[in-house]
């Protein structure tokens, strides 16, 4: 009896067709397929039956009218669209099997009138032996065939037209062959060919490629009986025996599954196996052989049973059922009255041939249903496998596995449940399991399931949180440690895990996933913040660029600063020079790029990496710095001195040319900051060495050297409003100074009484800037009681004397103008009777001026006056060109110059000797007259001129008003 270990279903509905057609009533069917939408039944009568999907009957005579005839095997050829019959006479043991090919297209359309092909072959032996077993490629350009007694006979050519074909015999076993099996590739050139006997399982090469030689190669000592063998899409061939179901392909025997049972018949639907078994019962040979066995000798007759092993009759109740090679489970099982006479796989449906004549439809129920099954039996693990062998997507599978985890969450196997949790990732809310495992002793599970969602990808911030709370509330640092060490591809937020290892004091953990996944700012933050260790912070952001180290000291550089000021400054140094010549380098480069425009193409990183360069042109600026140390400022005085020191005061190399804005205002910001730290008494607890500064100097004596010296790039106000605000006069004397505002030093001096400077700065810029004495006359007029006072007023009178810069009047209204002036007339004595004199030697003279003029005035208003009113007597005899005696005609001028008209030519109307001293008069009067336009020329001269009443009186006496047009209004 069969000895089902297996789980049975009924996953199949099973409905027993009525209102057969006739052909059904007959005796002894036989039914094939071949899935193309056609079933073929042929009877004992030698009739052959074709029904459509709609169980439409056509019907002819497929074999010859001798008694006895009868179609003993039918195979349809889908792809050729041709069925293949053997036609035996099993009342004749000497007649030869008739093999025929049946174009299926014309039988459909004229059943009675086709004409089949008869294949001819060559019997192998002189003694006939029943055709057993049948095979064809799907071109119908081989052809197997297998007897009795043993031999296979190999068939090739075209044998659809009965032309060129050529037989061999492949094999000769010493027992039948029952069953045979091509498979092809699915280019149709690799052609091989399984076959059977009741003790042997064989292959043959038999494609084109390998000559057609047929070697064969034994795959197992074991056969199988007729029928029971079938290949499936994977080219396998299918064997059935009594003890399991075995898989071959050609390079040997594959799996195995274990039914046992006596198999009478093994057909192929999908992925499903069909058996028809049965209990074992007389010894009968199965009926296509039978009949023609009774006319075989008694010796040739035994070579059909199998050693060892029994034959069953069809005639017995037979046991049908469907296998699930995939899930492993039998999907139906029942009895078929009568045996199984045939089986046919067509329009997604199976239908089993009974042996009296009834017709059982098998149609496969839903998937839906199939698994109701399983659920209301519990067998979850069975419902998925189904599903994903059902190509059920994976939301519906994971759906399975939630519904499976529910059940074991149920019954308290949590562990169990968990398992099937995780397998439903990415399709079921996670927070509808994460509930389930909040109680603090689940938190191993909640774990586990919180891991697994990282790796799928499908964890957010919330749940690295939970997981990493998860391994620090179970103080489980190995897992902890293994999450984050050893994960390949980190499927995480990195942010939450770090924040989450720092709040519960996993540092070290923390400290690693900052470092590998670059987070410098939460790994400072740690290194500063939780473990102040500083030193290893400064040297970590070493290894930083400029830009970073410019972000991260502005948030920890106080901290460093307190812990370890030297080391910070030295460190703050390093950056901030490097990013001076970083922008000095990028803007030198974007320079000869705009200049050159092949130079881009000439960078060895080629065009498409110089645009990355230049958009990491570094922003570390001085004046970003200097904010740390607003706690530390005799550091900062070492930063500046340091940064000043290695970067502006080489006076070798010119600065402003190569100086981009940015480094310029950085320079400035420096140079002032320094200026009013040492202003404020700040000395550098680090003496730069090569600082232009004496190290013994003070701070205030280190500041009047930063405004002297020439490279310092200081601003004027700040420094002057520094200096003022600090009563340093001596800083603002060199400001002074470096602006050259003689004038505004002198009243420094004043404003302080400093005579020594007042008559150095005199003695120095006096000459070029006469105004000073001005002022000064002013100063010792009122503060003459000093010692040296006297003597430097009557060198500021001399000089005043001298140079003209001050008229008398106001010399004597500076000394005694005043009611604090303390001179007194013995003091300035010489200056006045020198001036008394002088003046009057001057007036003197512009008496006699006056005279000379008016005496000419009036000898010229005399010669005017006679040419107006007297007459003029010429008593020239000669000419006055060419020195001859005048004759007519001849020209008088009223300068009394006579000359022959021949003489004078075309010029008549002036004399020609007088004309030069006439054109100069003539230009004169015309600059004359231009002038007096010119009020700014008069306006600049006047303000340049030493004594403007001179030169007032000179203008008036160019008669200036007398071109002027009087416009009547």
């Amino acid at each position: 009896m069969a000895n089902f270990q297996l789980r049975q279903f009924h996953f199949f509905k099973r409905e027993t067709l009525a209102d057969l057609p006739e052909a059904f009533s007959r005796p002894e069917l036989l039914m094939a397929s071949g899935g193309g939408d056609l079933i073929f039944i042929a009877d004992a009568e030698g009739s052959l039956h074709i029904l459509n999907r709609t169980f439409t009957v056509r019907s002819l005579v497929a074999t010859s009218d001798t008694p006895g005839t009868r179609i003993t095997q039918m195979l349809h050829i889908t792809q050729a669209r041709m069925l293949l019959t053997i036609e035996e006479n099993v009342a004749s043991a000497t007649s030869r099997p008739v093999i025929k090919l049946w174009p299926v297209d014309k039988l459909l359309r004229q059943a009675s009138d086709v004409q089949p092909v008869v294949v001819k072959y060559q019997q192998p032996t002189n003694t006939p032996y029943p055709l057993t077993a049948v095979a064809a490629t799907p071109s119908l350009g081989q052809i197997a065939l297998g007897f009795a007694g043993g031999h296979i006979v190999h068939l090739r050519g075209n044998i659809a037209m009965n032309k060129s074909t050529k037989q061999r015999t492949l094999y000769k076993a010493p027992e039948p062959i029952t069953n045979l099996h091509f498979v092809t590739d699915e280019k149709g050139t690799e052609v091989t060919l399984f076959a059977t006997t009741t003790a042997q399982t064989l292959v043959f090469d038999t494609s084109t490629a390998s000559g057609g030689k047929g070697e064969v190669s034994v795959l197992e000592e074991r056969g199988c009986g007729i029928g029971c063998s079938q290949v499936n899409e994977e080219r396998e061939l299918i064997v059935a025996r009594d003890e399991a179901i075995y898989f071959y392909n050609i390079d040997g025997r594959g799996p195995c599954f274990a039914f046992e049972a006596p198999k009478v018949l093994l057909r192929r639907f999908k992925h499903y196996l069909l058996l028809a078994t049965a209990a074992p019962s007389t010894m009968v040979a199965p009926p296509t052989l039978a009949s023609t066995s009774e006319n075989l000798n008694r010796s040739n007759s035994s070579l059909l049973q199998e050693p060892e092993s029994r034959v069953y009759s069809y005639n017995d109740a037979t046991t049908f059922t469907i296998l699930d090679t995939k899930n492993k489970l039998v999907a139906y099982t029942g009895v078929v009255a009568g045996g199984v006479r045939g089986v046919a796989t067509e329009w997604g449906s199976v239908f089993v041939l009974g042996g009296h004549g009834s017709l059982d439809y098998f149609s496969e129920k839903e998937l839906l249903e199939k698994l109701d099954i399983l659920y209301r039996q519990n067998l979850y693990p069975l419902a998925v496998k189904m599903a994903q062998n059902g190509s059920y997507d994976l939301a519906s599978v994971a759906g399975i596995y939630k519904r499976y985890g529910d059940w074991l969450y149920s019954k308290d196997d949590f562990d169990s449940a968990m398992l099937q949790y995780i397998q439903t990732i990415g399709y079921v809310e996670p927070s509808y399991i994460i509930r389930k495992y909040l109680d603090a002793q689940r938190l191993i599970n909640l774990a586990s399931y919180l891991q697994e969602l990282h790796t799928a990808g499908m964890a957010t911030s919330d749940h690295t949180t939970l997981l990493l709370n998860c391994y620090t509330k179970l103080r489980d640092e190995e897992r902890l440690n293994q999450f984050i060490h050893t994960q390949e591809d980190y499927q995480f937020d990195v942010d939450t895990a770090i924040h989450v290892c720092r709040q519960a004091g996993f540092y070290e953990q923390a400290l690693y996933l900052a470092d590998k996944f670059s987070k410098t700012g939460m790994y400072l933050k740690l290194k500063v913040e939780d473990q102040n260790d500083i030193k290893a912070a400064l040297e970590y952001m070493r290894r930083l660029d400029d830009r970073e180290v410019s972000a991260y000291m502005a948030e920890f550089g106080r901290r460093c600063l307190a812990s370890l000021p030297q080391e910070t400054t030295e460190l703050l140094v390093e950056v901030c020079l490097r990013g001076m010549d970083a922008r000095m380098n990028s803007d030198a480069t974007d320079g000869a790029s705009a200049a050159d425009p092949t130079v881009e193409d000439g960078n060895e990183f080629g065009p498409q990496i110089a645009p990355a360069i230049a958009s990491s042109k570094p922003t570390l600026s001085l004046r970003r710095i200097q904010h740390l140390f607003a706690d530390q400022p005799i550091w900062l005085a070492a930063f500046l001195e340091r940064v000043i020191t290695n970067r502006w005061q080489n006076e070798s190399e010119p600065r402003n040319d190569s100086m981009t804005e940015e480094e310029e205002s950085d320079m400035k910001a420096a140079w002032n900051t320094l200026l009013e730290l040492y202003l404020c008494g700040v000395e550098s607890p680090i003496r730069e060495p090569s600082l232009v500064l004496s190290s013994k100097q003070s701070p205030k004596e280190r500041a009047l050297d930063l405004l002297r010296d020439p490279h310092a790039s200081i601003d004027w106000d700040r420094a002057y409003i520094l200096c003022a605000s600090n009563n340093f006069n001596e800083g603002i004397a060199a400001l002074y100074e470096q602006r050259g505002d003689v004038a505004a030093l002198l009243d420094l001096y004043i404003e302080h009484d400093d005579v020594y400077n007042i008559r150095k700065l005199l003695g120095d810029h006096g000459e070029k800037h006469p105004d000073l004495y001005i002022k000064a006359l002013h100063y010792f007029a009122r503060n003459p009681q000093h010692g040296d006072n006297r003597q430097l007023l009557t060198e500021c009178l001399e000089t005043i004397e001298k140079c003209n810069i001050m008229s008398p009047l106001r010399v004597l209204q500076a000394l005694g103008g005043s009611e604090n002036s303390g001179v007194t007339l013995g003091m300035v004595r010489g200056y006045i009777m020198r001036q008394i004199e002088a003046k009057t030697t001057r007036i003197r003279d512009n008496e006699k001026v006056i005279e000379s003029y008016t005496k000419e005035y009036q000898t010229h208003h005399e010669q005017m006056e006679d040419l107006k009113s007297k007459p003029v007597v010429f008593q020239s005899t000669k000419c006055t060109s060419c020195m001859a005696p005048l004759d007519l005609p001849s020209v008088h001028f009223l300068c009394k110059h006579s000359y022959h008209q021949r003489c004078l030519g075309d010029v008549a109307d002036s004399c020609p000797k007088c004309q030069v001293q006439n054109q100069m008069l003539e230009d004169r009067r015309r600059r004359q007259e231009a002038t007096a336009k010119r009020h700014d020329l008069f306006s600049e001269k006047l303000q340049t001129a030493n004594d403007g009443f001179d030169e007032i009186a000179e203008w008036f006496s160019k008669s200036p008003f007398t071109f002027v047009k009087l416009v009547d209004q």
